[in-house]
């Protein structure tokens, strides 16, 4: 080979070897979610409840909203249901259907009977009267037990929640951080953290995203600087948003998130969203949203008005900072009118005029937002 053409090729290979390390490694490619809130499903099921396409046609539900687009489904968890609710056998057979309608699953451990919010937190009936350190311990046990038990039948959870809604703390008062016990903090952390190295020791391969939910995007901040003292190992910042509970103010929701997501470096994911596409009702239970002064101004209360507020949601999320925001969840998209006892000791549903199918039971267009993004 004549020399000037051997440093051509040289001279190649180095200038290729160099671009190629100026090149950024890629980034491995982060799901959005589109999920559903389907924990009514185990107790609705037993009613027959009929749900129909838009065009009025009978549906399978779970393969109908995969096949619309939603990618996870999350299912709460309560430890001794009294009312027909979710215990640990429901969810384990439903997170079966789930994932063989290639779905990823969200576990929502209330650490309860009931459930909880920021109002209630009541420990399971089988934890009362304890000691902290008895509590630790069954905490650790529990937790673990349930994980394993999903693992064993290959329904392993792609987020856990530990706990719902638990701006106030939960397990109370053991883990409770609220007026009289706002200085409690490290009790609690130490009950997350329990919980925590539960599933890591399960998780032997690491694809378990433990997330901590808070009701308010407004106040987030204030829970989640508590407890940065206590490093605790959690992925995802899990939040609700529901604007007949909380600010009005769109643009405050958005520098809200952002600021989360600047602020913890973590994921965040809308855990609990919804909206109405009418005031009116479908049944004789009173609804949780019936009057204008409990939506949006810039989104009316009819399908359209619906569909066009979680498009402003979905695009507020992944506007978020750093690719922060990792999708969202619609809280009770199902729950329809029904004949049958309702957790309230009522008839129907509290919830119907903020589902995702109308009062025919017909899939409304806010369908087409898990679609199309």
């Amino acid at each position: 080979m004549k020399k000037h053409v051997f440093i051509a090729l040289f001279l190649m290979v180095v200038m290729n070897c160099s671009n190629s390390n100026d090149e950024p490694a890629p980034q491995p490619e982060t799901t959005f979610y589109k999920g559903m809130d389907l924990s009514f499903q185990s107790e609705l099921e037993n009613y027959n409840v009929v749900y129909k396409d838009a065009n009025g046609t009978p549906i399978d539900l779970l393969p109908f909203v995969a096949s619309k687009g939603t990618n996870l489904v999350r299912l709460k968890l309560w430890h001794t249901p009294q009312d027909g609710q979710n215990g640990l056998e429901d969810v384990k057979a439903y997170a079966q259907r789930i994932v063989s309608n290639d779905m990823d699953f969200l576990l929502d451990i209330h650490y309860s009977d009931y459930w909880a919010d920021p109002g209630q937190q009541t420990p399971p009936v089988a934890w009362q009267n304890m000691t902290f350190e008895q509590l630790k311990a069954v905490v650790y046990t529990y937790t673990k037990s349930v994980v394993l038990q999903l693992k064993n039948q290959n329904t392993l959870p792609k987020i856990i929640q530990i706990g719902n809604e638990t701006d106030s703390g939960f397990l109370w008062n053991y883990g409770k951080v609220w007026n009289d016990f706002s200085g409690n903090w490290p009790n609690y952390a130490a009950l997350v953290n329990e919980c925590i190295r539960a599933i890591r020791e399960v998780d032997t391969d690491h694809s378990v995203k433990i997330m901590l939910h808070h009701s308010s995007v407004e106040n987030a901040i204030y829970f989640f600087n508590e407890l940065n003292a206590f490093n605790i190992d959690f992925d995802v910042i899990g939040l609700s948003y529901y604007p007949q509970f909380q600010i009005h103010n769109l643009n405050l929701v958005k520098s809200k998130l952002n600021e989360l997501a600047t602020t913890f470096d973590k994921e965040i994911l809308m855990v609990e969203v919804a909206y109405p596409f009418t005031l009116q009702w479908d049944d004789n239970n009173t609804n949780y949203i019936g009057d204008s002064s409990q939506i949006l101004n810039e989104f009316s209360a009819t399908p359209q008005g619906q569909k066009a507020y979680m498009e402003w949601l979905v695009e507020a999320i992944k506007n978020i900072p750093n690719n922060k925001g990792i999708g969202f969840c619609y809280w009770a998209p199902d729950w329809v009118a029904f004949s049958g006892n309702e957790s309230t000791s009522t008839q129907g549903s509290s919830w119907e005029n903020q589902c995702m199918f109308d009062f025919d039971h017909k899939a409304l267009p806010v369908f087409d937002v898990f679609n199309s993004n």
